[in-house]
């Protein structure tokens, strides 16, 4: 019904012309943003793509509000994802607000990147509130099974046994890695419902697209930052916490290679454009 509903809805919407004109704009602030803080605020510095990839983050999640605000239904979004990642915000910002050991070097450290960031949790947790309140007949609550508690103990666990100290104090350092390694599978809920349903909302699509920039721009600043870790730790690439920053980037970019694989066959074939869900393998990201 939920499917039905969007269905509907979407082409309701694509013949009035009002998905595209906001998908765009919505991307034209952030590459707007990007820009002016990259020259700008952080005076060009490598360490504002850290910036750049929260920016990205907040418009993933833009995006998944413009989906349920056009289509009044929250169909094809998961919960489970949505509660990780606002698991992962709190984590972080534990740490970024009281220390500045994970933050970027420029200027936009001094607060952009942590407003950005809060910015990101209230747009999640409003999700929250439309998929397990306002919307919830429309959640396709029958597809998005995968157990998340178990994900978030393991992850924290792993943290305090495997943590940089970059903040020089454990509390913290463990807060900020517990943030990184749910934020590495966070996604795993919402792939795993994509692939049973067989295909994702045009505007989920941007959202995990946006997600895939924003981890690249991370990748790009902590591949460096691990850089830094294994050689002030004196044991090189065998320094297990500057490993584990490399390796958790490297999971979440395959998690999203495939799908990105899918999103440029949309987008090159028209049916992004035109609002339409793009279609997936029934076997894509089942395990």
């Amino acid at each position: 019904m939920g499917n039905a509903m969007f269905g509907q809805q979407q082409k309701e919407n694509t013949t009035k012309g009002v998905l595209e004109p906001q998908t765009l704009g919505a991307f034209a602030c952030c590459i707007a943003g990007c820009v002016f803080v990259y020259h700008f605020m952080a005076d060009q510095a490598f360490s504002s793509v850290l910036t750049m990839s929260v920016f990205a983050q907040c418009l993933s999640y833009t995006l998944i509000g413009m989906q349920i605000s056009s289509s009044r239904s929250v169909a094809g979004i998961s919960g489970r994802t949505m509660l990780l990642q606002a698991t992962m915000l709190c984590l972080r910002l534990t740490s970024t607000l009281f220390m500045d050991g994970y933050l970027p070097l420029d200027k936009t450290g001094d607060m952009v990147y942590q407003v950005a960031d809060i910015c990101t949790l209230l747009m999640v947790l409003k999700i929250l509130h439309c998929i397990f309140k306002t919307r919830r007949s429309t959640y396709n609550a029958a597809e998005d099974t995968m157990d998340v508690k178990n994900m978030v103990i393991g992850c924290v666990l792993l943290a305090v046994a495997v943590h940089p100290s970059l903040n020089d104090w454990a509390t913290f350092d463990i807060a900020w890695t517990a943030s990184l390694y749910i934020d590495t599978v966070s996604l795993l809920p919402q792939l795993w419902m994509s692939s049973k349903l067989g295909s994702v909302p045009a505007f989920t699509a941007h959202y995990l697209a946006a997600t895939f920039v924003s981890r690249i721009f991370s990748a790009l600043f902590w591949y460096y930052g691990a850089e830094n870790i294994a050689r002030f730790s004196g044991q090189g690439w065998a320094c297990p916490s500057a490993a584990m920053i490399v390796l958790a980037h490297l999971v979440q970019f395959l998690m999203l290679a495939d799908f990105a694989v899918y999103y440029v066959k949309a987008g090159v074939s028209g049916t992004l454009g035109s609002g339409e869900a793009v279609s997936l393998s029934t076997e894509t990201y089942v395990i």
